[in-house]
C-alpha cells in the first residue's frame, strides 16, 4: 500500500465498471448520466473503433462525486 502513495489520480485510468462502482452507482444509472448531466466526465476512447473501452480519469471521477456530495440533501 505504501506505492500508492505516489499514485496521482490525474494519471490513472479507470473502466466504465469501476467509476460506477466508486461513484455508488450501477453501471445503467452511471451511463444515463453521462447522457443527461452535462457535470458527469464523459470519458475518452484510446482509439476511433466502436468497440474500444470508454476510460475515465480517475480525479474526474472524484470531481464528479464532489459535485454529487455538494448537490444532495441531508439525510
Amino acid at each position: 500500500m505504501k506505492e500508492l502513495q505516489h499514485v496521482n489520480p490525474q494519471f490513472v485510468q479507470v473502466g466504465r465498471t469501476e467509476a460506477a462502482k466508486i461513484l455508488g452507482l450501477s453501471p445503467t444509472e452511471f451511463d444515463r448520466r453521462r447522457k443527461t448531466d452535462p457535470d458527469c466526465p464523459a470519458g475518452f476512447k484510446e482509439r476511433d473503433d466502436q468497440f474500444a473501452r470508454v476510460r475515465f480519469r480517475l480525479s474526474d471521477i472524484y470531481a464528479y462525486s464532489e459535485i454529487i456530495m455538494n448537490k444532495a440533501i441531508p439525510a
